[in-house]
């Protein structure tokens, strides 16, 4: 699965958790709230392929290799 599908699945299930009833987004529908820099970041593990979202993270809770930070603007392929 390529892993902007993965993280598009990993954001959504995390928007369907915290519910709909947020003030502020970032579609342009809130009440002109402006959103602040995100507190956490995507990471991901070049050896098994876990994609997490956290604040901080250097290893993989998995197989304990070296995650890297990727971008968390996705692109449409």
């Amino acid at each position: 699965m390529p892993l902007t599908t993965r993280l598009r699945s990993v954001l959504s299930d995390a928007r369907e958790r915290a519910g709909s009833d947020d003030a502020t987004t970032t579609d342009g529908l809130g009440d002109g709230e402006s959103t602040a820099d995100p507190a956490t970041g995507l990471f991901e593990c070049p050896a098994c392929g876990n994609v997490y979202v956290a604040e901080e993270k250097s290893t993989c809770s998995s197989c304990d290799e070296p995650v890297e930070e990727v971008s968390a603007t996705l692109s449409r392929e």
